[in-house]
């Protein structure tokens, strides 16, 4: 199987940027450490400061799956869901050119 491209893009609500960074920040470590993540990075937008993006790989949809139904991102999702806008924005993507 290919490995799988995926952006997921989080939006928090007015004045709790700095609130919804902790949150995500925590999980971070947790996931890295999951089978198939080979990679797990997240950014925020140095404009505006409300936008968060993470950008991951992972080693095939299996592992993604797992990853999506962990408990831990549950218990994350849980603790977001009066920090953020809305649904996060999930796209998947196909490595066309890559440096590695």
């Amino acid at each position: 199987m290919s490995k799988v491209h995926v952006t997921a893009k989080i939006v928090a609500k007015a004045g709790q940027a700095d609130n919804l960074e902790k949150e995500l920040l925590a999980v971070v470590p947790t996931v890295r450490q999951e089978a198939g993540c080979l990679r797990y990075d997240l950014h925020r937008d140095s404009r505006e400061g409300d936008e968060f993006l993470f950008y991951e790989i992972w080693q095939d949809g299996g592992s993604l799956k797992a990853h999506g139904q962990s408990e831990h991102m549950a218990g994350m999702r849980e603790r977001i869901k009066d920090l953020v806008q809305g649904p996060s924005q999930i796209s998947f993507w196909r490595a066309v050119d890559r440096a590695d």
